[in-house]
């Protein structure tokens, strides 16, 4: 059986469709990259900031007890530390009890606020079956008022216990600063980032215990983004940023420029640029860009982590 001829144009054709191929995908990439170099400005060079707040001895003394360690949850208003000013342990007692009044007082508000709460959800709940019931005739018009005046009730109750709370935080920071204070508490709810003593130690006044970080706060937590001194004329203020954390590669983040730093990283570097010898090398600049998060979509967010930013230049 003769052999079939292979048909030259197929294969002249193959080898002109890779070469074009290649052109249309190259033209398409450069497109792409073109497009959206108009459209955003991106870096990688982007870090979470924070705020860390230290929980500091009003007094100084021996550290009797430290009740946290690193990566604790702590609550505002709980006991950290215990400092004992006179090391006579028998009036210690005597000494933190105008403190830990307070304090007591707080935690039983709250616990009466759980108990509130709970009893309105359950009164919410009745008083919207009862007008279900009442379409259908099933109670009275009387009995959906008695609910609806109980679910009010335990409203008002909620609204007066939260306003204990808010007098009894109040007390508390009054406490806090008393002179003869061995007891010492977080000034925020948080998570504890690193214990700066060890039990036993003798403290100063002021002396950093231990640092606290909320990590789950909008507030407390932000980007720095280090953009090259090219691109600042194309951000500012106001602008929408899609960002993206590396610890959650899944998770898309948005947020907004905030403001500008005004000065540049090397303004602030320890040892900075001389021309002693003569020679001078031009390197772009990097200016910091502050940028705050939308929503921290439920997670927790850590000063440090890296990010990757992209500032739409359209708002």
């Amino acid at each position: 059986m003769a052999d079939i001829p292979e048909n030259p144009l197929s294969l002249r054709s193959w080898r002109v469709f890779v070469p074009l191929a290649g052109l249309l995908g190259t033209l398409l990439w450069g497109l792409y990259v073109l497009i959206d170099h108009t459209r955003y400005v991106r870096s990688v060079d982007c870090y979470v900031q924070g705020k860390i707040t230290l929980v500091s001895s009003p007094v100084g003394g021996r550290l009797l007890d430290l009740k946290v360690n690193e990566g604790d949850p702590v609550h505002y208003g709980e006991v950290i530390a215990t400092i004992d000013t006179t090391g006579d342990r028998a009036n210690r007692k005597n000494d933190t009890s105008g403190n830990l009044s307070p304090y007591r007082t707080l935690e039983r508000d709250r616990a009466r606020e759980v108990r509130i709460e709970r009893e309105m959800a359950d009164a919410r709940d009745h008083y919207h079956r009862g007008r279900d019931l009442l379409k259908n005739r099933f109670i009275s018009a009387q009995d959906l008022e008695d609910l609806e005046t109980t679910y009010r009730k335990k409203m008002a109750q909620l609204t007066e216990i939260r306003r204990l709370i808010e007098a009894d935080r109040q007390a508390l920071s009054i406490s806090e600063v008393h002179p003869r204070n061995r007891t010492v508490f977080a000034s925020i709810s948080g998570q504890v980032a690193q214990r700066l003593v060890n039990l036993g130690e003798t403290v100063r006044p002021d002396q950093p215990l231990v640092s606290i970080i909320d990590a789950k706060s909008r507030e407390n937590v932000w980007l720095d983004a280090y953009l090259r001194e090219t691109q600042v004329w194309k951000v500012h203020p106001g602008q929408k940023v899609r960002i993206r954390l590396d610890a959650f590669p899944r998770l898309r983040f948005t947020g907004r420029v905030l403001e500008f730093v005004p000065a540049a990283s090397q303004a602030f570097a320890l040892l900075p640029t001389q021309n002693a010898a003569g020679t001078f090398v031009k390197v772009v600049q990097r200016i910091p860009v502050r940028i705050v998060f939308d929503d921290l979509k439920g997670q927790a967010i850590f000063p440090g982590m890296s990010a990757e930013v992209a500032i739409a230049r359209k708002s």
